[in-house]
């Protein structure tokens, strides 16, 4: 392993090509992945459909099991320590922010303004690891591909990352992660741009913080 912080860890062998950046990806055998997964929605009225969150939450966690070589493992690791090691670059890829560029841009710690904000914002999942105190955007597999922006990384194909079990979804002292904004539906990702955008306001805003103390100083 090449390189470890918080609970990504580089992996032992290539990933599967990056595609053509369709809201789709590839599973652990280099096959398309469409959001095939969802269930049949809950008609309250007729005519109005909805998803129930226990629906949403299977098929998500249908679609994140594909990025596992062992799904099984993975299931058992959820129910255990809420968190386990799903490969990137196959199905999505996971931009990096550190917590206070977060903050910044969506001038709040707290975490239910964050969900909203955050949701607002990206348009897709994001959650948080408490232990390297990092923010994670998963966006579309081909994202780190194209990856551009300076000192914050775009994890791809040859890293593992902890991501947390669908279920949890608000600070749990039991677990080191959870989803700040739950996925909306398997392969409903973060919009890149919209992500780039957020990193930049708040790069501005810390910036510009820390000129603010220097000239107090």
């Amino acid at each position: 392993m090449a390189s470890r912080e918080g609970a990504e860890f580089r992996n032992y062998s290539p990933g599967p090509a990056a595609g053509n950046g369709s809201r789709t990806g590839m599973d652990q055998g280099n096959r398309p992945v469409v959001a095939a997964f969802a269930l049949p929605p809950l008609e309250l009225s007729p005519g109005v459909l909805v998803h129930s969150r226990e629906n949403r939450e299977a098929a998500v966690e249908t679609w994140l099991l594909l990025a596992s070589p062992d799904a099984q493992k993975a299931q058992r690791e959820w129910r255990r320590d809420g968190l386990t090691l799903l490969r990137c670059g196959g199905l999505f890829s996971a931009v990096r922010i550190p917590a206070a560029i977060i903050h910044a841009a969506a001038g709040t710690e707290d975490p239910r303004e964050l969900t909203d904000v955050l949701g607002d914002a990206l348009d897709g999942p994001v959650f948080y690891d408490r232990s390297g105190r990092q923010f994670y955007a998963l966006t579309p597999h081909s994202t780190a591909r194209l990856w551009r922006v300076p000192d914050i990384e775009c994890l791809g194909s040859d890293f593992f990352l902890g991501v947390p079990a669908t279920s949890v979804t608000e600070p749990d002292p039991r677990y080191r992660a959870w989803w700040v904004v739950p996925m909306d539906g398997p392969a409903v990702l973060c919009v890149p741009d919209a992500v780039v955008c957020f990193v930049q306001r708040g790069r501005s805003l810390v910036a510009a913080a820390k000129d603010q103390e220097t000239r107090n100083a």
